[in-house]
């Protein structure tokens, strides 16, 4: 399949919510433009984005969240990179506040390079967890099958996760992810995992903050990075009757690989962000924030995100 095909899937994906009512449907779409230069002579790269998530409330316990991301990036050199994220959730809460479900994700990359090539890779499993007014948890095991170009191909991933919500107040959210990858590559058994912690704040009049932390360790080739970013948005309805946010992050990864060295990359984000439905103030889909906030449900997903 085409990347031209996967993206006009992606877009018909996040075009779904605007069918739906407002009242039953809660979610947001983000259009960013990232600008990485990395040192050492590495070169610079531009990335364009359009982000997508929402969630439909069926009104009898039962919910369907939807997520998409299409990234096309161009870096110094030949050769574009592209990416396909899509993806989608059954849940059912009762009436104490647990949930369970399970869920679905996809994934392409195209010559991204960050596993040596391209790379896809298809997610199943099952969600639990607990869904209250300040605070929410949900754990996942799954399975994914998987072909990544120089690893071979590959199958029945395990994927375990944990994410952890806090919501103090309806301004305020802090939250973290641990995400476990159990690959089964060409080169043996090895792990893929992402841990991180992201916070954002309305602070009124329009101002919101966000930041976040996160690090992924890929075991095979002894690489760890170690990104961080802070950024600010600014509602346009304090200012106009347009219904965005728009938004800057500054974001720096830390990337260390065994036998290659040292490398930095400096990332500057910018976002437009549209609510769809009834979507709290929250930081934008194309931050590094958010992916921390609302991890995949497999690191290499989890991983792209804070790439993109």
């Amino acid at each position: 399949m085409s990347f031209q095909i996967k993206t006009l899937s992606a877009c018909a994906l996040m075009a779904i919510p605007a069918v739906g009512s407002a009242q039953d449907f809660s979610g947001a779409a983000t259009l960013g433009y990232g600008h990485s230069s990395i040192s050492n002579g590495g070169g610079d790269a531009n990335s364009y984005t359009l982000d997508g998530r929402g969630a439909f409330d069926l009104r009898n316990g039962f919910s369907i969240g939807l997520d998409g991301s299409l990234v096309y990036s161009d870096p110094d050199g030949p050769g574009d990179n592209g990416a396909v994220d899509i993806g989608a959730k059954l849940q059912y809460q009762l009436y104490s506040g647990a949930v369970f479900g399970g869920y679905l994700d996809y994934i392409d990359l195209d010559g991204s390079g960050q596993f040596g090539g391209d790379a896809d890779a298809t997610s199943y499993g099952l969600t639990g967890g607990y869904n209250g007014r300040t605070l929410q948890m949900e754990v996942n095991l799954g399975w994914t099958d998987a072909s990544v170009s120089g690893l071979g191909s590959t199958g029945n991933w395990m994927d375990y996760g944990v994410n952890i919500a806090y919501t103090p107040t309806e301004r305020t959210k802090i939250a973290g992810h641990w995400q476990l990858s159990d690959l089964d590559t060409a080169f043996g058994s090895t792990n893929l995992s992402s841990i991180g912690i992201g916070a954002s704040h309305d602070f009124g009049a329009g101002f919101l903050g966000f930041a976040g932390i996160t690090r992924v360790d890929y075991d095979a080739f002894d690489i760890d990075a170690t990104s961080y970013g802070l950024g600010v948005g600014y509602d346009l309805q304090q200012v106009s009757n347009l219904p965005g946010q728009i938004s800057l992050e500054l974001a720096r990864t830390n990337l260390d690989a065994a036998g290659f060295g040292d490398a930095n990359v400096d990332t500057i984000r910018l976002g437009f962000t549209m609510p769809l439905g009834n979507r709290a103030t929250s930081a934008p889909l194309n931050s590094l924030a958010d992916s921390i906030m609302s991890p995949r449900h497999n690191a290499i997903s989890t991983l792209s995100d804070n790439v993109f």
